[in-house]
């Protein structure tokens, strides 16, 4: 069915008791089957504890109306401000285009307010701040008052991403007595009995001119969806239920391709296909629907309480797993280490499950400089969030995604280093024992003369071993939080953030493990040379090896003089006591009367995945 309007989809996030329910209910005009808090718990709690869906539709600004639609229909996704509905929250977060903000004008920015920033840099493309319930403050004194918290609002969004964000003053429901504005049901009764709201009409004003089309959507206007409709279709639902003598509804959001009514789609999580009986998007009936839509889907014979969240798509292009790798960022504001071979909560599309962490990136002397290091980091960010609603010119968003995409690429043919933990703009530490690299020989010469070598930037990667199998899109957003912290401590729980580049088919499987992530670690020995033989070339070593050592596993790798650099090879044991014989072809270095003698350097790389667990490469 053809259609005029261009579908966007908000987050409402912002910390518990801001308004955000209350906000909502003063923009919306039309209400999904979940919607304002119909949860029984919500409404006697108070609070919101589910997505909400409701929407409102105004005519499209001319950039929009110039390729075909006539409308702008804002889907309004109502999400959780509690902290213990965290995982609710990152749900909601990833089917959004623009995030709203809702703050606390008395109160300011609030512990969970702040999370919500860094769920909405890693997942939204833009932000704007409703700074509600500013009817507390005096009439005579509230433009003064408001001046002050949105310039303490702007100081606060100054070090993320949104720093230009309009901070946009509203009450939702000025006059009630009490807690003004508050979530949930207890903030939504009795609405029309208060006053009329203040700023929603230059709310909505703000939101429709940072409104940006989706790649794909101005050829798509006119039909249904608005993205590209070569993509298989994948959609992500938050609610299901039955309706008697129709059948089962499938309610979310479409996050790439389209799909029609008759089209054959596939519930991965359950291994079953249904056809789509029928379709409505808030109560009208459609067609079809595509990228960015918010609809309901009807099938037939499926029981509603085997469905809560999960995922339809394209029959087979949504795999289960139990192992990925994923590109990953340290989100700057968590306070934490993150360790390989640790575990943590880590959200994979609507599935947040425990999994154990390894972390890598590329070896020393293949970083970047710091600056282009800054520059990709921001790039990848940029390019974990929706295309929509980023508040740049489509044409420089797409740039930055390209960049992103570059930077975190991953190919198992190249051999990755091992890293204790994830580092963040401080950079990784270069390895002590690194390897014949030219870079890694001048560090050598570093580290032996007392210089400290510069740090190394550049991507990482985390290699995932989860719980329990995940169904979810080979490309999905991915949000590692450490969830089991005290709720009510002043400290962000989101540690990183990046995006799926490689599943594992058999986790179990060395062979596979080997070939698909060729992950190292550096290993070095250290010994001296002892003598020098008459040639000038061949030396006498010790202090590298035990007497009960192997050295036939040695014989042939080079070895580093510090100072000096004078590279060598081992040619095999002298006598029975663990010493070596090495032949430098430049000359060897020789020991000095009065001074130490000089030190040798075996360094040598160790496969995290090798099935043979002597294996020693350089």
């Amino acid at each position: 069915m053809a259609r005029d309007f261009y579908n966007v989809n908000v987050g409402v996030l912002g910390h518990v008791d801001s308004g955000k329910t209350s906000l909502v209910a003063a923009l919306s005009t039309t209400l999904s089957t979940a919607a304002l808090d119909k949860n029984p718990q919500s409404k006697e709690r108070g609070i919101t504890l589910d997505l909400g869906f409701s929407s409102f539709t105004v005519p499209a600004p001319p950039h929009i109306a110039a390729v075909g639609y006539g409308r702008v229909q804002f889907t309004l996704v109502d999400c959780p401000g509690h902290a213990s509905l965290i995982r609710t929250i990152i749900g909601g977060a990833q089917i959004i285009d623009l995030m709203l903000l809702v703050v606390d004008a008395a109160k300011g920015i609030q512990p969970q307010t702040a999370e919500c920033i860094v769920i909405g840099e890693v997942a939204a493309g833009d932000m704007v701040v409703a700074l509600n319930k500013i009817d507390q403050f005096p009439a005579e004194k509230r433009e003064r008052f408001c001046r002050k918290a949105q310039k303490l609002v702007g100081a606060t969004l100054g070090a993320t991403r949104f720093a230009a964000c309009p901070v946009v003053p509203v009450a939702a429901r000025p006059g009630v007595a009490g807690d003004a504005s508050g979530d949930g049901s207890a903030a939504t009764a009795g609405a029309a009995a208060s006053a009329a709201p203040i700023g929603v009409e230059q709310l909505v004003g703000t939101l429709l001119s940072r409104v940006r089309l989706r790649p794909g959507a101005a050829s798509a206007a006119g039909t249904a969806g608005g993205g590209s409709a070569q993509e298989p279709f994948l959609f992500y639902i938050d609610h299901c239920f039955a309706i008697r003598g129709q059948g089962t509804v499938l309610t979310g959001t479409v996050m790439r391709g389209s799909l029609r009514v008759g089209d054959t789609l596939e519930l991965p999580e359950l291994r079953v296909q249904k056809k789509a009986k029928s379709m409505q998007m808030f109560k009208q009936p459609v067609q079809a629907c595509a990228s960015g839509d918010r609809c309901g889907i009807c099938v037939t014979q499926l029981d509603a309480k085997l469905v809560e969240r999960g995922l339809a798509c394209a029959p087979g292009s949504v795999p289960t797993f139990e192992a990925a790798v994923a590109s990953v960022e340290k989100i700057r504001f968590y306070s934490g280490e993150l360790r390989s071979r640790s575990k943590m909560h880590v959200t994979v599309g609507h599935a947040t499950v425990m999994a154990d962490l390894l972390f890598f990136g590329l070896p020393d002397g293949e970083g970047e400089a710091p600056e282009a290091a800054l520059a990709g980091m921001q790039a990848r960010l940029a390019a974990l969030s929706l295309p929509a609603g980023s508040g740049e010119g489509d044409a420089q968003q797409q740039q930055h995604q390209g960049q992103g995409q570059q930077q975190q690429q991953f190919d198992s043919r190249r051999e990755y280093l091992f890293q204790d933990c994830l580092h963040g703009l401080e950079g990784r530490p270069p390895s002590a024992a690194a390897g014949h690299h030219p870079a890694d020989q001048q560090q050598q010469q570093q580290v032996g003369s007392g210089e400290a070598p510069p740090p190394h930037y550049g991507p990482q990667w985390a290699y995932l071993r989860f719980s329990q199998p995940v169904t979810a899109p080979a490309d999905s957003l991915v949000i590692g939080s450490k969830l089991d912290v005290d709720l009510h401590a002043a400290t962000c729980r989101l540690a990183f953030a990046g995006r799926l580049c490689a599943v594992v088919p058999d986790p179990s499987d060395q062979s596979t493990l080997r070939s698909l992530l060729p992950i190292f670690k550096h290993k070095q020995r250290e010994g001296v040379v002892e003598r020098v033989e008459a040639d000038g070339c061949t030396a006498i070593c010790r202090g590298m090896f035990q007497k009960e050592t192997d050295l036939a596993r040695f014989s042939g790798m080079r070895v580093a003089a510090v100072p000096g650099g004078q590279q060598g090879r081992i040619e095999g044991g002298f006598g029975k006591s663990g010493k070596f014989r090495v032949h430098f072809p430049g000359g060897a270095p020789r020991p000095q009367p009065g001074a130490p003698p000089p030190r040798l350097l075996l360094s040598f790389k160790k496969f995290l995945f090798d099935d043979n667990k002597r294996r020693m490469a350089q």
